[in-house]
C-alpha cells in the first residue's frame, strides 16, 4: 500500500527553500561615507559631484551623485553600497571638463574603495585642482621620433576643438618620396607622452613603432603616421555610436564623419600619406574601440583595418553585435582586431565573447576577424601598452 505523501512536510520544506532562496538573492548593502576638501579656487557657489563605476553614483556620468557641503570647501558623500564592490570613482564640478586634476594639472588614476561586511566605510579625500583652473602646460611635449601637433582643430560636426598629434615614422624627413600607411587613433593623449596620458602612463606607441621598425625588433613593421586625435570632455557621447538607458552618450556618427569627412583630407592634404583603404586604419581601447568596429564597418571604404582593444562591447546592452552584423561584417574587406584582459570585469569579458561567438555564428564565411585573450591584463594604459604590438603587426606587420 503506497504511503499519501506529508502535504504539511512538503509544505514547510518548500517555505524553507523559498527563504533560502530569498536571503541569497538579497544584496547586503553597508553605509559608505566620503569627507571631500576641495581647494580654495573652487567657485563659491559650485555644486560638487562624485561619479564612477555604479549606479548609486552615476555610471560615471559627469554629473553623478551631488555630494552635501558641510563646511567651507569642504563636502560630504553618503550612500549604501553593495557589500563586495570594488568601486572606482572621481569628483568633479558637473562634467569632466572640470574633473579633479593633480595639483600639476596631470591626470588622475580612479579613486578606489571596496564595500566590506560589517564595517561603515568613513574616507576622507582631498581633491588638489579642477581641470578648467589648469593653465595649459608650457613643457615641452616627450615623444621620441619626429612628430607634428595640430592644436584646436575645429569641427562642424562637434565641439569643442580638439588637438591631434601627428607621429611620423623614421625614414619621413629623409625621404621625400616615399608616401605612408596612416593609423587613426583615439585618446590622443594617452598614446606619446606620460605627461598627458590618464593617470601619468602612456601606450608609448611612439616606442612601440620605433622598437618595431627600427629597433631591438627591427623589421616587424611597416613604417607608418599615427594620428593620434585628443579626447573631449564628451568623450563618452563622441566615442558610443548609440544612445544607452544609464549612460545617455551616442553621438559617435558625428565624431565618425569628423574623422572621415574632415580630419582625414586634412592628413592627406598636408602629409605623405597613402590614402587608400587598405593603407588607413583606424583604432582605439575601451569605448574607442567600439567607435573603431563602428567607423570601420561604417566605412568600408575608408578602413582596411580595425583595432579593438578591451572595447566596451557591453555599451548599450551590447547594440553593437546586431549592428555588425545588419551592416554586413560578412562583407568586410579589410581586418580586425578584438582583444580583452582576463581582469577587465565578467560584463566586458563576457560581452566581448559573445561579439566573437555572434559574428562566427552570424557570418561564418568572415575570416578577417581575430579575437585574443591576455591573461592577468585589465582595463588599462599599462595593459594596452604591454600588447600593443600585437594589433599593429596584425594590422602593417612585414610578414602578413
Amino acid at each position: 500500500m503506497m504511503r499519501q505523501p506529508d502535504v504539511h512536510k512538503i509544505f514547510r520544506i518548500t517555505a524553507m527553500l523559498c527563504m533560502l532562496m530569498l536571503v541569497a538573492g538579497t544584496v547586503l548593502a553597508e553605509n559608505c561615507s566620503l569627507i571631500v576638501s576641495v581647494p580654495k579656487t573652487t567657485p563659491d557657489d559650485a555644486q560638487i559631484f562624485i561619479t564612477g563605476n555604479h549606479d548609486a553614483i552615476g555610471n560615471w556620468n559627469g554629473k553623478g551623485a551631488q555630494l552635501k557641503e558641510i563646511g567651507p570647501n569642504l563636502f560630504e558623500f553618503n550612500a549604501e553600497l553593495p557589500v563586495g564592490s570594488d568601486v572606482e570613482f572621481k569628483f568633479t564640478r558637473g562634467s569632466f571638463s572640470n574633473v579633479e586634476k593633480t595639483a600639476q594639472g596631470r591626470e588622475l588614476p580612479n579613486r578606489k574603495i571596496h564595500i566590506t561586511a560589517g564595517t561603515t566605510l568613513n574616507k576622507r579625500f582631498t581633491v588638489e585642482a579642477w581641470a578648467d583652473q589648469i593653465a595649459s602646460p608650457a613643457t615641452k611635449p616627450v615623444i621620441t621620433g619626429w612628430y607634428s601637433i595640430r592644436r584646436a582643430v575645429k569641427s562642424q560636426f562637434l565641439e569643442p576643438a580638439r588637438d591631434v598629434i601627428i607621429w611620423l615614422p623614421p625614414s619621413y624627413p629623409r625621404n621625400q618620396t616615399l608616401r605612408y600607411p596612416v593609423i587613426y587613433l583615439h585618446d590622443g593623449q594617452n598614446l606619446f607622452d606620460a605627461n598627458t596620458s590618464f593617470g601619468g602612463i602612456e601606450w608609448g606607441a611612439d616606442e612601440v613603432m620605433t622598437e618595431y621598425i627600427s629597433g631591438s625588433n627591427a623589421g616587424k613593421l611597416q613604417e607608418a603616421i599615427i594620428v593620434g586625435i585628443a579626447n573631449t570632455a564628451d568623450r563618452m557621447s563622441e566615442y558610443t555610436p548609440f544612445v544607452d538607458p544609464k549612460h545617455n552618450g551616442g553621438n559617435g556618427e558625428n565624431y565618425v564623419k569628423f574623422i572621415v569627412e574632415e580630419l582625414k583630407p586634412l592628413i592627406d592634404g598636408q602629409f605623405r600619406t597613402r590614402p587608400q583603404r587598405d593603407s588607413t586604419f583606424i583604432g582605439g581601447s575601451s569605448l574607442g574601440g567600439l567607435i573603431s568596429l563602428y567607423a570601420g564597418i561604417l566605412h568600408p571604404g575608408v578602413f582596411g583595418g580595425i583595432i579593438a582593444m578591451s572595447p566596451s562591447i557591453w555599451w548599450a546592452d551590447g547594440a553593437i553585435i546586431n549592428w555588425l552584423l545588419e551592416h554586413n561584417i560578412a562583407g568586410y574587406p579589410g581586418r580586425i582586431w578584438v582583444d580583452m584582459g582576463t581582469r577587465e570585469g565578467e560584463e566586458a569579458i563576457s560581452s566581448a565573447r559573445k561579439l566573437a561567438a555572434e559574428i562566427a555564428k552570424g557570418a561564418p564565411a568572415f575570416k578577417g576577424m581575430r579575437y585574443r585573450e591576455f591573461s592577468g591584463a585589465t582595463h588599462s594604459e599599462r595593459s594596452w601598452r604591454l600588447r600593443l604590438h600585437f594589433p599593429l603587426q596584425y594590422l602593417i606587420g612585414t610578414q602578413q
